[in-house]
């Protein structure tokens, strides 16, 4: 009878637990769903002020094309395309040019200068404010957000004053602050954080975090005062993003605001490099939950490790691309290396980290088994350019599997011929006769290639670093990778190619071209492993299993825009690209046949991909100029 009742007991309990859960679920679900009703009526609003937007800019830019003025500049522009190898024709552009520097004044060329006119044209005005405070109060969605604030044993009291005065200052209300004491022991500490978060029910002493988002904000540093205000307007556009982070600029020693980093869309790559992140993000609490929680270090010494834990897990990662936090001078990187390698570890990657500088770092792949690369080196007489690249790479290579195949296009000069016969028995020589087609002679190269990856190399290059090949295999045989690039350099040192970037000059162009290798450019983008939406065929290398599945270079693309087009469809297929500036060898860029980008290909190449580049570059940013190659602010 006792273990009836018992039974009996039980049972009744399990029903109401079922009950309570089928409640609760229910509960959540109409909470649920009651938000996403509401976040779509406010994007439908937003979607209809967009929309508006478009159709005035449209109608602004149509009066300017069917202008006088806007006809006279498209044939200019036109005629400037097909002619501009002449030197008299970049002559009369350089006087052009002139003029309109002393009429209508010239570019400012000062980066701190650029800032300060992009700083001022981006302020929040009184009535930009009135706008954010209206749009605030109509979210649907109005998450609590929890503002971290771990404070060390080096807190200055004025600073954290003004990193809490900032968050003070948020357009966005539903917040609170959690000043966290992460310096053990420390009565002086203790004493400042009751100072500052007396009279104020929002801020927390080593208290729990309660809010669904977490913003980490560092005890010296400032947030702008509509951040919050722009994370919870993107977590009502995007329910399911988890992990958030902004762009963020630098506070020197008079409080001025400089060195802006505008960053890229996710890279993973580029986050196993340097963490440019940043220590300022927004993370959902269930995902720090998920990713093992906040470490006892902190986040001002764990900072990196908890951004890679976080991204390993997260549903969604959000770039907002605007200037929402500002830093003071960076702490120590020391445990950065640390954090990578328990990345690679817990990733189950074979690897190991090297440290370049402080904070910047690169991952060195196991490379499985060594296996053969294909060199095909496009070629037509210029026998003393082809004979300085083949010597290069036998004299400075230091991997060991590989084979050079040289693919000559109708070469006539008895020099050459000569060359061709006396190194036969070390190089390939694959005859490709007819109209210079760089597609069509690579794809033939790649039919006769006996490595199991390919490396297009343009024949005016010299090979600078000995692990070079090694570094792009390295690279290429990681699965999610589809092609990898190099750090090419002009022969006085400037960079001529660290990637390419859409949109660029109106279609594509070269990252930090014409800018010294040897400079310190701030972010250090020239000098990392990073990823970008395509690379020259210059130096390219993939897998040749995959360049056989891509269908091999597109040969109605004879000259130019074949290597960004083929980059472009790897990237339709979920593949990465990769820059490594490990790879690095000189470049005279088309020395043997100038030049060429001829309008037919252009428009070609437009009609692809025009809607892809005017979407905009996921690796570079929107605050940066399309103008010029030299990564600089647009103003």
């Amino acid at each position: 009878m006792a273990k009836e009742d018992e039974s009996t007991i039980v049972s009744s309990r399990s029903k109401a637990s079922s009950r309570e859960a089928e409640s609760t679920n229910d509960a959540s679900f109409a909470r649920r769903l009651s938000i996403l009703t509401a976040s779509n009526e406010f994007l439908n609003r937003e979607i209809s002020s967009l929309e508006k937007e478009r159709d005035a800019l449209h109608r602004e830019l149509t009066q300017i094309q069917n202008s006088y003025a806007g006809k006279i500049i498209e044939r200019y522009r036109r005629w400037i395309a097909r002619n501009r190898n002449y030197a008299a024709i970049r002559f009369y552009e350089s006087i052009a040019l002139w003029m309109l520097n002393r009429t209508v004044g010239a570019e400012e060329k000062d980066s701190r200068k650029r800032y300060q006119l992009w700083v001022k044209a981006h302020e929040l005005t009184a009535e930009r404010i009135d706008r954010i405070s209206a749009a605030a109060a109509a979210f649907p969605y109005r998450p609590l957000v929890s503002v971290y604030v771990p404070v060390d044993g080096d807190a200055i009291e004025k600073l954290l004053a003004n990193a809490i005065g900032s968050v003070r200052a948020q357009l966005y209300d539903n917040w609170e602050l959690c000043l966290v004491n992460d310096a053990a022991n420390d009565e002086r500490i203790e004493a400042m954080l009751k100072r500052h978060g007396a009279g104020d029910h929002r801020i927390k002493v080593n208290g729990p975090i309660e809010g669904e988002f977490v913003v980490f904000l560092d005890q010296h540093d400032e947030l702008s005062s509509d951040s919050i205000f722009e994370l919870a307007k993107h977590l009502n556009r995007d329910q399911i993003a988890d992990f958030i982070y902004w762009d963020e600029d630098r506070l020197d020693a008079n409080g001025s605001r400089c060195d802006p980093f505008f960053k890229p869309d996710w890279s993973p790559d580029l986050l196993l490099s340097m963490n440019y992140v940043g220590r300022s993000f927004a993370v959902s609490r269930s995902l720090i939950e998920e990713a093992g929680g906040i470490r006892s270090e902190g986040v001002a010494k764990g900072v990196y490790d908890l951004v890679l834990r976080g991204t390993e897990r997260a549903q969604r990662i959000v770039h907002i691309p605007e200037v929402l936090y500002h830093r003071r001078e960076s702490d120590s990187a020391s445990k950065d290396p640390l954090a990578i390698e328990e990345a690679l570890w817990r990733r189950g990657l074979g690897a190991k980290v090297e440290t370049s500088h402080p904070g910047r770092y690169s991952v060195r792949y196991q490379i499985r088994d060594h296996p053969m690369v294909s060199v095909l080196i496009p070629t037509k007489d210029n026998c003393r350019l082809l004979q300085h690249c083949i010597d290069s790479i036998g004299r400075k290579t230091d991997y060991p599997n590989y084979e050079i195949i040289v693919l000559d296009n109708d070469s006539s000069d008895r020099e050459t011929l000569n060359y061709f016969a006396r190194i036969a028995d070390k190089v390939r020589i694959l005859r490709c006769p007819g109209r210079f087609n760089f597609s069509a002679i690579n794809n033939r190269g790649a039919a006769e290639a006996r490595g199991d990856f390919l490396l297009f190399l343009n024949n005016d290059t010299e090979v600078i670093r000995p692990d070079w090949m090694r570094a792009m295999v390295e690279q290429a045989q990681r699965p999610a990778v589809g092609a990898v690039g190099a750090k090419l350099l002009f022969s006085d040192g400037r960079i001529q190619h660290a990637g390419v970037v859409l949109g660029l000059g109106g279609i594509v162009g070269h990252a930090l071209r014409l800018m010294r290798d040897d400079a310190k450019h701030y972010p250090p983008l020239a000098d990392v492993i990073r990823n970008c939406s395509a690379v020259t065929g210059a130096c390219m290398m993939m897998r040749r299993s995959l360049f056989d599945e891509m269908g091999g270079l597109d040969e109605t693309l004879p000259m130019d825009f074949n290597d960004v087009d083929l980059c472009l469809r790897l990237r339709q297929r979920g593949h990465l690209i990769v820059y490594t500036p490990l790879a690095v060898l000189y470049h005279h860029e088309s020395a043997t046949r100038g030049h060429l980008h001829l309008p037919e290909y252009q428009e070609l190449f437009l009609q692809r991909w025009g809607r892809y580049i005017r979407n905009g570059d996921p690796y570079y940013n929107r605050n940066l100029t399309l103008a010029t190659e030299d990564w600089s602010v647009a103003i």
